[in-house]
């Protein structure tokens, strides 16, 4: 009988990182209850707050990111020095199975050890366009599994690369199988108060957030019959409560939401960035959404997510504009001619289906098993 085995999940910052990580670790232990599971990591809290939370063994490195460089490059170097000998006593400490990469630059130290020490890599990039850290570090993996089809060419040559879509968690997977009840995006229904779902992000989307509140502002009369959910990062909660009081609106207003199934199956209508995790979220749910991607992000991922789903009929994408005014505006538009519009709703909802992948931590997971090699 082999001994049971550990898998650690190198990466994290933000809950794009980390909610892939989390769905194929929970696959894993329902396969083996006795599998252990270490994510490594940032010292962020909202990291360790997130692992905490799944009940998850939560390990931190001192790495830097590349911005540090231009800023301090003394500290860039030793803090990632330390990140790489502390990278090895961890594999030592462990001696994982396989490690996989979540991306970002805090997957680097794990997964660069690892491929030395010939320990099994396994990476993910949830976005079409890869990262950074995923282009350096694919010729060194073992397998690089991939959300969408169109990042294959954008790759650098890799030893195997498989399309399983992005890990979603069981929770919010189980809205996939869901039949989209009539009078959710009945115009004629009385019931249930139509709800907004406004995502931040979990560190905050400040631009995002001012267009929101001022493009709801502007829309307050046709919004009266809607609930406005808006998560809104730590810095723009107390606002944001005191607009929509203000406009005498139903709200709720939190920093970060934890429980997102119970929102998600509440939605009839997102406004968010466009992170690979939100997006494949969202499809499993089947929502209709509008899309900010964040404008600077690296190599412009987010907007080619967004362009993705815009594509397949999903999503409007609203561009960030200069000055702010014309993006509140052009949001404001959009808006507009979804809230009083259910059959557009329905329609972009069901196309948000078909982009879905509720097996994605099922494939991701035989795919690490495939790459276990055996106790010798």
């Amino acid at each position: 009988m082999n001994p049971p085995s550990t898998i650690l999940f190198a990466g994290g910052g933000t809950g794009g990182h980390l909610f892939p990580g989390i769905a194929v670790a929970d696959e894993l232990r329902r396969r083996d209850p006795s599998t252990r599971v270490v994510f490594v990591g940032t010292t962020r809290s909202v990291e360790s707050t997130i692992v905490a939370e799944q009940g998850l063994e939560h390990r931190t490195l001192p790495v830097e990111s590349l911005p540090t460089l231009k800023r301090n490059p003394f500290r860039f170097v030793v803090q990632n020095w330390n990140a790489w000998r502390g990278a090895i006593q961890l594999l030592k400490e462990l001696r994982p199975a396989a490690v996989v990469g979540l991306g970002g630059y805090a997957s680097a130290p794990i997964v660069w050890a690892a491929s030395r020490h010939r320990i099994p890599v396994i990476l993910i990039e949830q976005n079409l366009i890869p990262g950074r850290t995923t282009r350096l570090l694919s010729r060194f993996a073992d397998h690089v599994c991939v959300s969408f089809r169109e990042t294959i060419s954008r790759l650098p040559k890799a030893r195997h690369v498989v399309v399983t879509g992005n890990p979603v968690r069981a929770s919010i997977t189980k809205l996939h199988n869901r039949t989209l009840v009539e009078s959710r995006n009945d115009e004629s229904s009385t019931f249930k108060q139509k709800e907004l779902l406004i995502l931040g992000g979990s560190q905050g989307a400040e631009s995002l957030n001012v267009a929101v509140m001022a493009a709801v502002k502007s829309l307050a009369g046709e919004l009266k019959t809607w609930r406005i959910v808006h998560q809104t990062g730590p810095h723009n909660a107390d606002r944001a409560r005191a607009l929509y009081q203000e406009l005498g609106l139903s709200f709720v207003v939190e920093p970060f939401f934890h429980e997102m199934e119970e929102l998600y199956s509440r939605a009839d209508l997102v406004i968010s960035r466009s992170g690979a995790t939100t997006l494949s979220e969202l499809a499993c749910a089947q929502i209709p959404s509008i899309l900010l991607p964040y404008p600077h992000a690296a190599d412009d991922h987010q907007r080619a997510n967004a362009q993705a789903f815009v594509d397949h009929k999903a999503a409007i994408l609203v561009e960030h504009s200069t000055p702010p005014e014309r993006t509140a505006a052009n949001l404001a538009e959009a808006l507009q001619s979804l809230i009083d519009d259910a059959v557009s709703r329905k329609r972009m909802g069901r196309a948000a289906k078909e982009l879905a992948h509720p097996d994605a931590a099922q494939a991701f997971a035989n795919v690490i098993e495939s790459a276990i090699r055996p106790v010798s």
